[in-house]
């Protein structure tokens, strides 16, 4: 059990309890840090580089968690500033009746979707009771809060990449049971691939979450078999293995292979090669280790064979070079031979 020192209590910074109450859950620790800070300063002018060399958080994060702690009424704007917020504000106002995006619409994405600020993320959260859910269930998976980033990441998947809700939200335990919950960039990235992939269901997510635990399975004996550090496969590693195991049916012996196979040809680890040397067994039909020994057997045939041929053809060259000086015409023939017949001389009697 613990207590605070009171001898601590000298130059006390004092938080309201709503604070404690209703957003220790909620604020992120980055927001928590500049709203104590803050409050350290009452009574006094700050600034974002201010806050930022106060509580070593970066400038960005600084702007959303001030714009946070600004829309709870916490923290205020100078005067001039105020001035021109109700300029924007009225701005809003006239724009407010445009096409909103619909729920559970799927976009077809064509580029990558820009982040969403904090007056974005609060608009959706406001007018989307999908998206209040999405957001406080989602830090119940993960164990956490998120940010405005990681709010952005997820808010992306559901209006932008057209995922539901509850795909989304497994997608976050499937990377909490991974020891990844705090990687959003890879929840991300998988959204992005079912979303294309048209995994939109919780039927085909689930479906799609049995294929990744067996891939996480052979991953694993791979790893041990090839004897490389053994940890959890990116998202990139996941989608090749998926491809190799569940698609070509190949064997960890036979990726055992394929990577031994591509460490000859390359300095570092890359398994784009290893995938071009299975994609090439899977189009000759090579799904054993005899049939790879028997090919590489083959091949080496083929090569002493052309390396044989090649300087058969170049002996045969040097031996059969014509005589420039030849003729195959008869007449020529035999004005040579009667040139080259010495003449007789006739002695002269004594």
């Amino acid at each position: 059990m613990y207590k605070i020192n009171p001898s601590k209590y000298t130059g006390v910074t004092v938080l309201p309890s709503e604070i404690a109450q209703n957003h220790l859950k909620l604020a992120s620790s980055s927001q928590l840090k500049v709203i104590i800070y803050a409050f350290s300063k009452s009574g006094s002018v700050f600034d974002e580089d201010m806050v930022s060399e106060g509580t070593g958080v970066n400038k960005e994060e600084v702007k959303d968690a001030l714009s946070y702690w600004k829309d709870k009424g916490f923290v205020l704007l100078c005067e001039d500033e105020i001035v021109f917020e109700k300029k924007q504000e009225e701005s809003i106002k006239n724009t407010e009746n445009e096409v909103k995006i619909p729920e559970n619409t799927k976009k077809i994405p064509h580029n990558n979707p820009s982040k969403l600020t904090y007056d974005e993320i609060c608009t959706r959260i406001n007018e989307s009771s999908d998206i209040r859910f999405l957001l406080n269930e989602a830090q119940m998976k993960l164990g956490r809060t998120i940010g405005n980033g990681d709010q952005s990441s997820l808010i992306l998947l559901h209006d932008y990449y057209g995922l539901p809700v509850e795909v989304i939200l497994s997608i976050c335990e499937y990377a909490r049971t991974k020891g990844k919950s705090t990687n959003m960039n890879y929840i991300y990235k998988i959204g992005v691939d079912w979303s294309q992939r048209e995994i939109d269901t919780i039927t085909a997510a689930d479906e799609e979450l049995k294929n990744l635990e067996k891939v996480n399975l052979v991953w694993s004996q791979f790893c041990v078999s090839a004897g490389i550090p053994s940890s959890n496969p990116t998202v990139s590693q996941e989608k090749y293995l998926s491809q190799w195991t569940e698609e070509w049916k190949f064997s960890v012996p036979m990726l055992v292979l394929a990577f031994e196979e591509m460490k000859t040809h390359t300095e570092k680890t890359n398994y784009s090669y290893m995938h071009k040397v299975l994609s090439a067994w899977h189009t000759k039909g090579i799904n054993t280790p005899e049939k790879v020994v028997e090919d590489q057997e083959k091949f080496v045939r083929e090569q002493e064979k052309k390396a044989l041929e090649r300087v058969s053809k170049k002996k045969e060259k040097t031996e059969t070079k014509p005589d420039p000086t030849a003729s195959y015409d008869i007449n020529e023939a035999e004005k040579r031979a009667r040139m080259s017949v010495p003449k007789s001389v006739k002695r002269e009697k004594r």
